[in-house]
């Protein structure tokens, strides 16, 4: 819990950072302002559970890139292994909350008629909660399941071997 607030905190100080460093180099104007603002109402649109839903697929997409990465055996692989699934999650619009972060200050930034607080409980809380869900739950579940418990010795439920580099 605590590599998770720590990571999650340094996040947002991040995301605002480099939000704020684009708006003040006149980057957040015209029809970039325009895009961040309409990227910020949609997102602060949608219901809780329509949100908490989103950051679900949203980080199981992510942590199959993570995996993926993993497995891969060259550079290339692991370039593949991580641009598909993130740009699966952009192109279907699921909730990501670290890049909400920047999306969202982008967004404020540039005159959205919402509140930080507007911003936190229609978008933030419930991507993170869903983006929790589906780390915590949904693939370390399945990992440990599948794997055995991490750090322990444990029998793999489903048996696993891997192939040396001469097959």
């Amino acid at each position: 819990p605590k590599i998770v607030a720590i990571s999650w905190v340094g996040n947002l100080i991040g995301a605002v950072i480099f939000a704020l460093l684009v708006h003040s180099c006149d980057m957040n104007a015209g029809a970039t302002a325009d895009l961040a603002i309409k990227i910020t109402y949609k997102k602060c649109s949608k219901d809780f559970i329509k949100t908490f839903i989103k950051g679900i697929g949203c980080n199981w997409l992510v942590c199959m890139a993570v995996f993926l990465c993993g497995q891969a055996q060259d550079m290339a692989g692991k370039m593949v292994g991580i641009w598909f699934p993130i740009s699966c999650f952009v192109a279907i619009g699921f909730e990501h909350v670290p890049a909400n972060m920047f999306v969202l200050t982008m967004g404020l930034l540039a005159g959205a008629d919402l509140t930080v607080w507007d911003v936190f409980i229609k978008n933030v809380v419930p991507t993170t909660l869903g983006n929790f869900f589906a780390g915590a739950v949904c693939v370390a579940v399945g990992y440990s399941y599948a794997f055995g418990s991490l750090g322990g010795n444990n029998k793999s439920a489903i048996p696993v071997t891997r192939c040396s580099q001469e097959d």
